[in-house]
């Protein structure tokens, strides 16, 4: 769960991608060759070494960022990707429930990537535990209580944070200063 002040995307093209060289790192990255752009892939189940791809298609949500998805999403961040000037949401895949509002309790599963690197800093996928949580101001990153309200039950949403709207330039450890956040959500459900 992304607090407030302890501690979820992808940017390539829409189109298949025909990836011409991958190679393995610690922390649950590798890095992807498409053409002569490189990303790094991000599961949000694995902590370690992803599995390698030949392949992936995704749906972009900017020039940077996009986002396989799949029963668990990839992310894709371009390498040297800029950092966001402003908060983006991008809805990957529609819900049919209950619409969240802020000071509504919630649960999510979500995984959080640092824009930088690629780097997963948080994940309800890696637990194997969705998280729930009230959706309030001073209770979440401003990111979070601005980007969630109404996502629909059984929407898996991307959300681009910008650092003032994050941690700035005091994040918490697994996160660079002034870092972007990149975060897929899944709303699982709505409370009062």
């Amino acid at each position: 769960m992304v607090k407030r002040p302890s501690a979820i995307a992808i940017i390539v093209p829409a189109t298949a991608l025909v990836v011409a060289a991958c190679s393995s790192d610690t922390g649950g990255s590798s890095v992807v060759q498409v053409g002569a752009d490189t990303f790094l892939a991000t599961n949000c189940a694995q902590t370690g070494a992803p599995t390698e791809s030949q392949s992936a298609s995704g749906t972009a949500i900017t020039p940077d960022i996009s986002v396989l998805d799949d029963n668990v999403p990839i992310i894709y961040v371009r390498e040297g990707a800029a950092p966001a000037g402003e908060l983006v949401t991008a809805e990957i895949r529609a819900g049919s429930g209950d619409v969240a509002a802020v000071d509504d309790i919630i649960t999510v599963d979500y995984c959080g990537v640092g824009l930088s690197t690629g780097t997963l800093f948080d994940a309800s996928w890696v637990r194997g535990t969705p998280a729930t949580f009230p959706l309030s101001e001073g209770q979440l990153i401003q990111g979070w209580v601005d980007g969630i309200p109404g996502m629909q039950v059984g929407e898996r949403r991307v959300v681009v944070i910008p650092s003032d709207l994050a941690y700035g330039d005091t994040p918490p450890p697994g996160i660079e200063p002034g870092e972007t956040l990149v975060f897929v959500v899944e709303l699982l459900g709505v409370g009062a």
